[in-house]
């Protein structure tokens, strides 16, 4: 689950970046981290269509927190940056510190193919006691298709701007 407080918005992230997966709102794109895993993978990127919340990304300003649940447990993120970029400039890269990344299609009210995206990056928060937020209560986690991070709907989505 994402959840941004001062937004107060809130979604379930489903496991894919592809249009169908999109249509119903964030997905995490397969092959990147999820929030907490204990592996060598370190950047997590969710996705989010133009029609799921793409309006509320474009909403984050830098110091919002963004709260996440994974079966890992809750992690809050705090926004550092956000550039708009050309689809086809939009590489997802690896990263030695624990990092999240959301993408969505800009501008969010665009007609036809959004032709840019808004990538924003987020750092972890100091772990506090208490769960991230009471905005999240629960995790969630779909059990959909495995996609590899090479697989090309991903790119197509964000491409056609969904």
């Amino acid at each position: 689950r994402i959840a941004i407080p001062r937004l107060q918005y809130e979604a379930p992230v489903r496991e894919g970046a592809d249009a169908e997966t999109l249509a119903y709102g964030p997905g995490h794109l397969p092959g990147t981290a999820l929030p907490g895993e204990e592996s060598g993978r370190k950047h997590a990127v969710i996705a989010i269509a133009r029609d799921a919340g793409a309006e509320v990304a474009t909403a984050l300003v830098l110091g919002d927190l963004v709260d996440l649940r994974t079966p890992f447990g809750a992690r809050t993120y705090r926004v550092v940056s956000r550039r708009i970029l050309r689809a086809e400039d939009l590489r997802i890269e690896p990263t030695d510190q624990p990092t999240l990344s959301l993408v969505a299609p800009y501008p969010a009210d665009s007609v036809g193919p959004a032709p840019l995206r808004l990538a924003i990056r987020a750092e972890p928060m100091p772990a506090l006691a208490g769960p991230a937020s009471s905005a999240i209560k629960s995790a969630t986690r779909s059990t959909g298709q495995s996609l590899t991070l090479g697989d090309l709907s991903f790119s197509w989505a964000l491409r056609e701007g969904r």
